[in-house]
């Protein structure tokens, strides 16, 4: 399966820079926020960070705007029904990442990847609380995520080899 659209839940510090670097990716990217407010300060944290790549001269403004282009954001889960990946980001509190991860089950196809932010919880207790164990694993990137080209891939116990 190609990814073509990739979902991050959580647009605090580490989401908004997941979904930066899964944009400037060339990633059509859509990032779901609790309420409109936390998710037009995270959108602002992506911006000013680019906005100041532009000013030190690191990119151009059209690259800025292309990796806006790519860049969408949400409070429903229905907005991310055509995510092939999803990256959570959210509180660490595993009930709470259930819940996402249930409701994106009712909206997203069967091939959707459900990843995992977490640098403390158990990626398989996580991928066992989905529909589908066989598609769950973690991807653990480091902050700032824009600056460490670094990512640790976590594959859980019943993560497939074809997800992995």
């Amino acid at each position: 399966m190609a990814i073509k659209t990739v979902g991050v839940l959580g647009c605090g510090l580490m989401g908004a820079g997941i979904a930066q670097v899964s944009a400037a990716a060339g990633f059509r990217t859509i990032v779901r926020e609790v309420n409109q407010a936390v998710l037009d300060k995270g959108m602002a944290r992506i911006r000013k960070f680019l906005d100041g790549g532009v000013e030190k001269g690191k990119m151009t403004a059209q690259q800025r705007d292309i990796i806006l282009a790519n860049l969408s954001g949400t409070t429903e889960f229905a907005g991310m029904k055509e995510c092939d990946l999803i990256i959570e980001a959210i509180v660490e509190n595993v009930d709470v990442k259930t819940e996402a991860f249930t409701a994106l089950e009712k909206v997203v196809g069967a091939d959707t990847i459900f990843a995992s932010n977490t640098s403390s919880l158990c990626i398989t207790e996580l991928a066992a609380k989905t529909g589908r164990p066989d598609k769950g694993g973690g991807l653990h990137f480091f902050n700032p995520v824009p600056l460490m080209k670094l990512v640790e891939v976590i594959r859980a116990l019943t993560t497939s080899d074809d997800t992995y």
